[in-house]
């Protein structure tokens, strides 16, 4: 499922609801950019990707055997909820937000400035149940964000990853809320940190 709209022209009060999404085809070798300054890179792709969406509801879906990113916010969102979802078996991330800012005018000196305003910002991620990420791809999370704000992360479960359960590849914008989440039996492909990263660059 593919959503292209911006903020000048956001898609309101779009829901997807109890829903099942699967078998979809691997995209570990498709185009990566660089977020920001964490040192991941990412395919801005997903099994579910959305631009440019308003008081955006997913809740009760299942997304299972997806061999890339699962769910995608990119660029412009507000107010999105991403609620009583199971994710299982993903090849990439389970949840992704990855913002947009203006990387090369100037010699890049623009990359931090977000006041154009391009991002997912006030995104609750509740009650989810994710288990089994990065089957293929190893730089993966049940949830990653990346130039985005004020995110909630409340009540999920998270287990048998390859990497961190939490992933947030800067400290763009802050405001962050994380509480009540279990998270376990993380990074069992690799030992560089625990079940939430943080790179506040």
């Amino acid at each position: 499922m593919h959503v292209a709209a911006n903020q000048s022209h956001p898609v309101r009060s779009l829901q997807l609801v109890g829903l099942g999404f699967r078998d979809t085809a691997p995209t570990y070798l498709e185009p990566h950019g660089v977020p920001s300054g964490g040192d991941w890179a990412l395919e801005r792709l997903a099994a579910v990707f959305l631009e440019g969406t308003e008081n955006l509801n997913i809740s009760s879906c299942t997304f299972s055997r997806i061999d890339g990113n699962a769910l995608m916010l990119s660029k412009y969102h507000r107010n999105a909820l991403i609620a009583d979802n199971v994710f299982e078996w993903t090849g990439g991330s389970a949840m992704a937000a990855w913002g947009y800012t203006d990387e090369l005018s100037q010699n890049g000196q623009l990359g931090w400035d977000g006041t154009g305003g391009d991002f997912p910002q006030f995104t609750k991620v509740v009650n989810n149940l994710i288990r089994e990420t990065g089957v293929w791809e190893k730089q993966s999370s049940c949830w990653f964000q990346a130039k985005t704000a004020q995110t909630e992360l409340d009540g999920n479960v998270c287990f048998n990853l390859a990497r961190a359960g939490f992933n947030f590849n800067d400290g763009f914008g802050g405001g962050d809320y994380v509480h009540n989440n279990l998270i376990f039996n993380s990074c069992r492909e690799s030992a560089d940190h625990g079940p939430i990263n943080c790179e506040l660059k």
